[in-house]
């Protein structure tokens, strides 16, 4: 079991404007952080399942998706030949200081992350907030873009989004703690689809067995193979939803060897059958 590094992605911006053009790289197969904020849109193909810190997130086309400075964060299943997303990061606080006033809360960033924000937001549960940022988007795009209408976007998008950050409850994992579990959840996002032994994971963290679960549980709310299973789950769920691979198909490529074991799963997780889900039923967020 070779374990990858994630590593630490350091965007350069323009001085006076910190905000890149709208961008798709193939994702990197190592996790990564940044210095920065990104917004992330999906504008249509497969979508593919998001891992950001100890959360996983299927998406679909329509989704944006915002993650904050220094948050642990991969994009699966998705490429350039399956699904068209779009990146910008930016610093927000920089681009809105003397241009809101300094205490209105969209200059505050640092509570739209944690384990009890979520990153993802579909079109059916938040019209304003995803309408604002395919404008902004748009808008980004442009040849010449003009600055008054990127920030007043971003206002709007920076006050939605506080009506979604969750309070601190000062019980948060502690982030170095998470950070050694990193490797673990690199592997786990690589090789989903295959046989994975918990004490070779605990390996990769550097941990003995009983630490590492101890430490999983703390971290993540889940033991090690209740949070595989949900990584598995949120993959199918996004094949589910956005192809039209056979459902016993689906269960073999995300790594459950048989389909009644699949569909247990699932229906515990999601509170339909993988069939319900894929016609309309469930909701999740990570």
């Amino acid at each position: 079991m070779q374990k990858t590094q994630v590593f630490f992605d350091e965007i350069q911006f323009e001085r006076g404007f910190p905000i890149t053009r709208p961008a798709f790289i193939h994702p990197p197969e190592a996790a990564h952080l940044h210095n920065c904020f990104e917004i992330g849109f999906c504008h249509g193909g497969q979508g593919g399942v998001f891992q950001i810190e100890n959360k996983v997130y299927e998406c679909s086309p329509g989704d944006a998706v915002f993650i904050n400075d220094r948050e642990y964060h991969v994009l699966r299943q998705a490429s350039p030949d399956n699904s068209r997303w779009s990146f910008i990061n930016l610093k927000p606080e920089d681009l809105l200081m003397g241009w809101i006033p300094p205490a209105d809360p969209a200059c505050r960033t640092d509570h739209l992350s944690g384990p009890e924000f979520c990153n993802r937001f579909s079109e059916k549960d938040a019209p304003e907030l995803v309408g604002m940022t395919k404008l902004l988007f748009a808008e980004a795009a442009k040849p010449e873009i003009t600055p008054a209408v990127i920030r007043a976007l971003l206002w709007g998008i920076f006050t939605k989004l506080q009506t979604f950050a969750a309070p601190r409850t000062g019980k948060e994992a502690d982030n170095t703690e998470m950070e050694l579990l990193y490797p673990a959840l690199q592997y786990i996002s690589n090789h989903y689809a295959e046989t994975l032994e918990i004490p070779e994971l605990a390996a990769l963290c550097n941990m003995g067995l009983t630490a590492f679960r101890a430490r999983f549980v703390r971290c993540i709310k889940m033991l090690p193979l209740e949070y595989i299973n949900h990584f598995r789950l949120k993959a199918a769920a996004s094949l589910l939803k956005n192809t039209d691979r056979k459902i016993i198909d689906i269960a073999g490529q995300t790594g459950f060897p048989t389909l009644s074991q699949f569909n247990r799963l699932f229906r515990a997780q999601f509170r339909c059958s993988p069939r319900e889900y894929r016609n309309g039923a469930g909701k999740s967020c990570g």
